[in-house]
């Protein structure tokens, strides 16, 4: 195994992959494979695969919010966007009971924004640290959709074409995860390729020097929360079009699944470092293990504490690579 290393050293192409956290998560995914291959020849069939995209399209929308909460710096985190996808759902289900299916997924969108301008504000602009503010949203957002619902499921007006969206799927691919790939995309670009994504890098890794150069942390800040709000609106809907229901719970536990992806894929949990596509690979990786400990009967417990110790071993097997 030395040589390997080696060899690898030598080659700065194959150094820097090394060093990146994609890397391991790449290697984890075809173990993974190897694994459930040799336990349950079955499971990589056609069905499961379906599933697993399916369910990655609202899991990676989430993650994708987090990475860019996170990048940014501050101390950046959003505690609410699962309550906010719950209570989103609750607002849509309603308004296409009371009006027009079609209206509704046109309102939910501003209104995801102004949820996360209400996150923005407080965390920007008042100045509540960011793990208090959407804490305190996360509770509101709950409490909110708890309270419209009764705690009850909502079910009967959503038609049965709406499905299609969170059902569907378009030349074997779910729609879902097509969805998930027409947003990972532009904002991709963005991060990469533009001044706007460079900026986000800028407050996220040296927030003082970014205000010399003029970039006004604050303000872009609050903008990537509003822009949070909008992915938990997209989710919502997808939610609510897979299950043809809203749920007053439905986005629970997503957060810290979102917070799990975008730290297993890269991001620096003090802002400046990482990438959406670790933070793809990562929702990936987090789908096929909790599919595959499914499949095989494990029980769910021992499901979330294997999430646990992949991100505690790629952490680590990242950090002592580069040591070396």
């Amino acid at each position: 195994m030395n040589w390997i290393s080696q060899l690898i050293t030598k080659i700065p192409a194959l150094s820097r992959l090394r060093d990146s956290r994609p890397f391991y998560l790449t290697l984890v995914i075809g173990l993974n494979v190897l694994l459930l291959l040799a336990i349950a020849p079955t499971f990589l069939n056609p069905s499961n695969f379906l599933y697993m995209f399916r369910y990655a399209g609202i899991l990676g929308l989430i993650g994708i919010a987090e990475t860019l909460i996170i990048l940014a710096g501050g101390g950046g985190i959003d505690l609410s966007i699962g309550s906010m996808l719950s209570l989103l759902g609750v607002l849509h289900y309603i308004l296409a009971a009371s009006a027009d299916i079609w209206v509704a997924m046109i309102l939910v969108l501003p209104l995801g924004m102004l949820l996360g301008a209400l996150n923005g504000t407080l965390t920007t602009w008042v100045g509540i640290p960011p793990f208090i503010a959407t804490l305190a949203t996360m509770f509101a957002f709950s409490g909110l959709a708890l309270g419209l619902t009764g705690g009850s499921v909502l079910s009967g007006a959503l038609p049965s074409w709406f499905g299609v969206i969170g059902q569907g799927d378009l030349f074997g691919v779910p729609i879902q995860f097509l969805v998930l790939l027409g947003l990972f995309l532009p904002v991709g670009f963005i991060l990469q390729r533009t001044s706007l994504g460079k900026y986000i890098y800028a407050i996220g890794d040296n927030e003082e020097a970014a205000r010399l150069l003029g970039i006004s942390p604050s303000r872009i800040r609050f903008y990537l929360y509003m822009f949070n709000g909008f992915i938990a609106a997209i989710a919502a809907i997808m939610m609510n079009s897979w299950l043809l229901t809203a749920r007053p719970d439905a986005g629970s536990g997503y957060e810290l699944q979102g917070i799990a992806i975008a730290v297993l894929g890269g991001v620096d949990i003090f802002g400046g470092s990482g990438t959406l596509s670790g933070a793809l690979i990562a929702t990936i990786a987090i789908i096929l293990l909790q599919t595959g400990m499914q499949f095989i009967n494990i029980n769910p417990v021992w499901q979330l504490g294997a999430v646990g110790l992949l991100l505690v071993t790629v952490t680590l097997a990242n950090q002592l690579f580069k040591q070396k």
